[in-house]
């Protein structure tokens, strides 16, 4: 693994582009495949092999403890807390202290699965890494059923312009070109709720066209992969919040590998703190309103146009009036809340993982450890 010396420009005055630039920059040198610092994770996630998955794992940390003194100067020079909270339009500490019920009731449901999944593996649960998860949640599985070209065609038939989705695959990619590019609240928050329906059981066997037998474990998937990206996100905002007053990068270390531990329950190296730096400060915190208010937009949808709200032409009156709010408050306003509510999100996710279906937490299966349920 190199990191070319010779492409890390010196250090500028600006820390807001200090860490990002020398992370565009970074290369890994895996096997002889140049791969830059930024596409390593999905490289990684890719990998079928555990060993490698730690290693190319191991290639990325060593790349990022390379770049630590940029990281360092960031975490010194970070703009004034209150000044950046201000500019969100959302509270990011009132929101995470809203979301500590999210986070309490979604603490079972989300563990069963986690080793539900992680058995797939051959993995126990205690000894996963952030590599594991980024495996798990690539869905190799299903990704036969999310051709570029049924992709394009449905994403068009279900109202949405493609767009470009880099290098992801399966339905990573279905659910970024549902999602769009908004910049604004409102925006942000219609394509939160149209991605959603890649983990809609209509919308994958009526549009995509999966077979019925696949839908049900590929939704429970979903389900699950969508639960665990909000508790990642919570766990970012939470870290923000916690490094807002420190500038000890080994106070942040700690704080981004228990936090985000504790939240998504894998091994998170301390490192990667590095890549929440890039980041403007309480930037999750927009990230989590745009989902919430997004499942929210689609609880009301489902209420008045019922579960294939998209085919409803009507159903556009709405999603085209947030869409075009420019802050939380008008979109909530569209919506006729006077604050974000998590609990349709909530439900949505536990009425489609199968554990949460069946009432016992996720069927038999078999480890190293033996037969158990989960």
């Amino acid at each position: 693994m190199t990191v070319p010396t010779s492409r890390l420009p010196a250090l500028p005055d600006d820390p807001e582009r200090s860490l990002a630039e020398a992370e565009a920059e970074a290369i890994v040198i895996w096997r002889g495949e140049r791969i830059s610092l930024d596409a390593l994770p999905d490289r990684i996630a890719r990998s079928d092999d555990r060993e490698d998955r730690d290693r190319m794992l191991g290639a990325y940390l060593e790349a990022l403890e390379a770049l630590s003194s940029r990281g360092e100067h960031r975490l010194a020079n970070r703009p004034d807390p209150d000044v950046a909270a201000s500019q969100l339009g959302i509270d990011p500490r009132a929101l995470v202290a809203d979301l500590e019920g999210f986070v309490l009731h979604t603490e079972t449901p989300y563990y069963a699965a986690l080793r539900r999944y992680l058995a797939l593996i051959d993995i126990e649960q205690g000894d996963a890494t952030i590599a594991d998860i980024w495996h798990v949640a690539r869905g190799g599985a299903w990704s036969h059923w999310f051709s570029d070209r049924d992709l394009g065609r449905v994403i068009e038939a279900t109202g949405r312009i493609p767009v470009g989705v880099g290098g992801l695959e399966g339905w990573l990619a279905a659910e970024r070109m549902l999602r769009g590019d908004g910049s604004t609240p409102g925006a942000a928050a219609v394509g939160a709720a149209y991605a959603t329906l890649a983990g809609s059981p209509e919308w994958i066997e009526g549009e995509l066209g999966m077979v019925r037998d696949e839908v049900v474990p590929y939704i429970d998937f979903a389900a699950f992969t969508r639960l665990w990206q909000l508790r990642q996100m919570i766990g970012e905002l939470q870290f923000q919040i916690r490094i807002s007053d420190i500038s000890e990068p080994a106070l942040a270390r700690a704080y981004y590998g228990g936090i985000l531990g504790h939240m998504t329950g894998v091994r998170v190296p301390e490192a990667m703190y590095l890549v929440a730096l890039e980041d403007e400060p309480f930037a999750p915190a927009r990230d989590l309103g745009a989902e919430i208010l997004g499942a929210d937009l689609v609880a009301i949808l489902e209420t008045r146009h019922g579960s294939t709200w998209w085919r409803d032409p009507a159903a556009r009156d709405l999603t085209d009036a947030v869409a075009a709010a420019t802050s939380f408050d008008d979109a909530l306003a569209q919506l006729g809340y006077d604050a974000l509510d998590w609990r349709p999100v909530l439900r949505q996710i536990r009425t489609r993982l199968i554990g949460e279906m069946s009432g016992y937490g996720g069927p038999n299966i078999t480890t190293r450890a033996g037969t158990r349920k989960v």
